[in-house]
């Protein structure tokens, strides 16, 4: 049976209040990992950066449904995921990133995941889970 767009925003929700209440755990003590899959990595996620993740919606209820179950999971996306490339920060935005790195996977539709570098250290943090469309709309300089 096919969902509707009131249930894929209802399951949104439910989705991000899970992530929302896991992420508490995060407010004193951030999850570090490093990771090597296509670029090496050393990952800081916070509960602030969960709230990043999840704020970034886009029209689609679905898509969002399955960017908030993705976020339960940063590490397990990028394990599985397939490096794409990194690019610049756009001029005059985010100050505080030296450079965003991506990685894809398809969970019925394309994903993205968006890690920011920190321009202060060695430090990468999760930015956004984003769709194909806005992916593409901002591939600009995307280097490998």
């Amino acid at each position: 049976m096919k969902r509707t767009e009131d249930e894929y925003y209802i399951e949104s929700k439910r989705i991000r209040n899970e992530v929302l209440a896991m992420a508490e755990a995060l407010k004193e003590h951030p999850l570090h990992f490093t990771i090597t899959n296509g670029i090496t990595m050393n990952v800081e996620i916070t509960k602030s950066d969960l709230k990043t993740v999840l704020s970034k919606n886009v029209r689609n209820n679905k898509f969002n449904a399955i960017k908030n179950a993705l976020a339960k999971d940063i590490r397990g996306y990028i394990e599985k995921a397939e490096y794409i490339g990194w690019r610049p920060v756009a001029e005059g935005k985010h100050m505080e990133s030296a450079y965003f790195a991506y990685y894809s996977r398809d969970f019925c539709c394309k994903t993205f995941l968006c890690m920011r570098k920190l321009e202060d250290g060695n430090i990468f943090k999760p930015y956004a889970i984003i769709d194909e469309h806005t992916f593409n709309a901002g591939i600009g300089e995307l280097r490998k």
